[in-house]
C-alpha cells in the first residue's frame, strides 16, 4: 500500500483536514525558525547554570544545507515512486526505506568534524568499545559488580547489555571502522519493529505504520548521536512494545511469555525505558475497556509475563552469577550520586529537559503531536469512545511518560541522548497526521524540516566530543 492514496474518504471532513494542514504548516514554520536559530548559533541547548551545555563547533556551510536538500530530494523520489505504485508490498517499502535511510544517515553523519571511527573508539564518547578490547565477555558477566569499577565512565554507569551487544557485533567484525556502521544497522532495525507496533495498534493501518517507520529512521536525536549505543535502546523498547500489542490483539500466551523475557532484556540493556510502562499500562487498560482482553485470560497471561521474566532472570543468574536487580540498584544509586557530584540542580533541568527533548524529537513532530491528539478527540467518523481511540491513548500516555521521566529527576541534561527511545515513539502522532491527510506532500514537509534540522545539528553542534 502506498504511503498516500487518492481516496476521498477524508476529503469530506473539511474542517478536520484544514486543521491538520494548518498544524503541519505551523510545525513547518516553527521548525524552519529553529533551524535558522541553529544556523545563526542563537539557539543554545542546555544550561550554563545547570552545568551542561552543547556548544557549537563550526559555522553553517552551504555544503551542509546542500546535503540536506539532496537527501530530501532522494526521499521525495521514493515517496513519489510509492505513490505511483512502483512499490506496492509493505516489505518492499520498508526495505527500500532502510536502504535509503542508511545512505542518508551516512551522508549526514559525514558532516560532523569527527569521523565515525574516532567517535566509536573514544574512551570519553563511547567507552563500551574500550571495555570490549580489554576484557572477555564472560569476565564482565560473571564479575560485573567488581569489574565495572575499572570501566570508563559511560560503561561504568550502564548495565552490561550494551557491552554484550558490542561483544556480539565483534563476531561479525573487529574493525573499529566497521563496528559503528553495524551499530547503525542494528538501530535502523527498529523501523521494522515500529511498523509492526503501529500496524497492530491502529487496526492494520499499513499506511500509517509505513510513515512511522520512515520517520523513525530520521529522528534528529538518533542521528545526532550515531554511532553511540543509546541509539540502539529504541530497538529493545520497541521489541517490548511489539510483543505487548501482539499479546493484546492476538491473545496468545506465548506473546505474554516472550514479553516477560523481553522486559528482562530491556532492564539488562538500559533500565531507563522502563518508564515506558506508563504507555504500556494505558494500552492494557484500553484493551480491557473495549473487551479485547478477558479478565481471566488477562490474569493468567500476567502470570506468564512474570514467569518469562523470572525464567530469564534465573537462567542468567545460574549461568553467569549475574544478579540483575542488584546491578540495577547499584547503577540507580550511582545515577543519583552523579547529579549531586556534577552539581546539576533539579529545578533548572525539570524545565530545560523538556526544551532539549522537543528539539531532539523534531520541532515539527512536536507540533503534530498536539494536532494528532485534538484530531483524535474531535473526529466523528469513528464510533469508538474518544478516550479509547488508539491515537488519543497513545499520545496522552506518551505525554504522561515524558512528564514522569522529567519529574523523577534522574536525568538532568543530556536528554537528547538519554531519551532517544521516547523521541522515537513521539514520531507516531506525526505519522498519524500525515496518514490522515493522505498526501505525500505532508510526509515530504515533515522530512524536509527534519533533515535540515539533522544536518545543521550534526554539522554545527557538539553533541559528541571524542576524548
Amino acid at each position: 500500500m502506498p504511503i498516500y492514496s487518492s481516496r476521498a474518504s477524508f476529503s469530506t471532513d473539511t474542517p478536520a483536514r484544514a486543521f491538520l494542514w494548518a498544524a503541519l504548516g505551523l510545525g513547518t514554520i516553527l521548525a524552519l525558525y529553529v533551524c535558522y536559530l541553529v544556523a545563526t548559533q542563537e539557539l543554545f541547548l542546555g544550561s550554563q547554570e545547570g552545568r551542561w551545555v552543547y556548544g557549537y563547533l563550526q559555522p553553517v556551510r552551504l555544503w551542509t544545507i546542500g546535503t540536506a536538500l539532496v537527501a530530501w530530494l532522494i526521499c521525495v523520489s521514493l515517496l513519489r515512486a510509492e505513490g505511483a505504485g512502483s512499490l506496492t508490498k509493505p516489505w518492499r517499502q520498508i526495505f527500500a526505506w532502510l536502504m535509503i535511510g542508511f545512505g542518508v544517515q551516512a551522508a549526514l553523519r559525514y558532516l560532523t568534524p569527527f569521523p565515525f571511527e574516532r567517535i566509536f573508539t573514544s574512551t570519553g564518547a563511547n567507552s563500551f568499545y574500550t571495555v570490549t578490547t580489554h576484557y572477555f565477555a564472560s569476565t564482565v558477566m560473571t564479575d560485573f559488580d567488581r569489574m565495572r569499577e575499572y570501566f570508563p565512565l559511560h560503561a561504568q554507569s550502564n548495565m552490561p547489555g550494551k557491552l554484550m551487544l558490542l561483544y556480539a557485533l565483534r563476531f561479525l567484525s573487529k574493525e573499529p571502522a566497521v563496528l559503528p556502521w553495524l551499530v547503525v544497522i542494528v538501530s535502523n532495525l527498529g523501523a521494522v519493529l515500529m511498523y509492526f507496533f503501529v500496524k497492530d495498534l491502529f487496526y492494520d493501518d499499513k499506511r500509517m505504520a509505513t510513515i512511522a517507520a520512515v520517520l523513525y529512521l530520521f529522528v534528529p536525536a538518533k542521528l545526532f548521536f550515531f554511532p553511540l549505543m543509546n541509539t540502539v535502546t529504541p530497538v529493545v523498547t520497541l521489541a517490548c512494545a511489539c510483543l505487548l500489542t501482539r499479546w493484546l490483539t492476538r491473545g496468545l500466551g506465548i506473546y505474554a511469555w516472550l514479553l516477560g523475557i523481553a522486559l528482562y532484556g530491556l532492564v539488562f540493556f538500559e533500565p531507563l525505558p522502563l518508564v515506558i510502562g506508563v504507555m504500556f499500562a494505558a494500552l492494557v487498560i484500553r484493551a480491557l475497556s473495549i473487551s479485547e482482553v478477558r479478565a481471566l485470560r488477562f490474569a493468567i497471561h500476567i502470570g506468564f509475563i512474570v514467569l518469562g521474566f523470572a525464567a530469564a532472570y534465573a537462567a542468567v543468574f545460574f549461568l553467569f552469577g549475574f544478579d540483575l536487580l542488584h546491578a540495577f540498584r547499584q547503577i540507580g544509586s550511582d545515577a543519583v550520586a552523579f547529579n549531586v557530584k556534577a552539581g546539576r540542580p533539579y529545578d533548572i533541568w525539570v524545565r530545560e529537559n523538556v526544551r532539549e527533548f522537543l528539539f531532539g524529537m523534531g520541532v515539527c513532530q512536536a507540533v503534530l503531536a498536539g494536532a494528532a491528539l485534538v484530531d483524535g478527540l474531535w473526529r466523528s467518523d469513528v464510533t469508538e469512545p474518544r478516550l479509547s481511540r488508539p491515537i488519543v491513548v497513545l499520545t496522552l500516555s506518551l505525554v504522561a511518560t515524558l512528564a514522569a521521566l522529567d519529574f523523577i529527576g534522574i536525568n538532568r541534561g543530556e536528554v537528547t541522548r538519554l531519551w532517544i527511545f521516547l523521541a522515537c515513539f513521539f514520531q507516531i502522532p506525526a505519522a498519524y497526521v500525515c496518514a490522515r491527510l493522505e498526501s505525500y506532500v505532508a510526509v515530504a514537509a515533515v522530512l524536509a524540516t527534519t533533515l535540515l534540522q539533522c544536518a545543521l545539528g550534526t554539522a554545527m553542534i557538539g553533541f559528541i566530543l571524542p576524548g
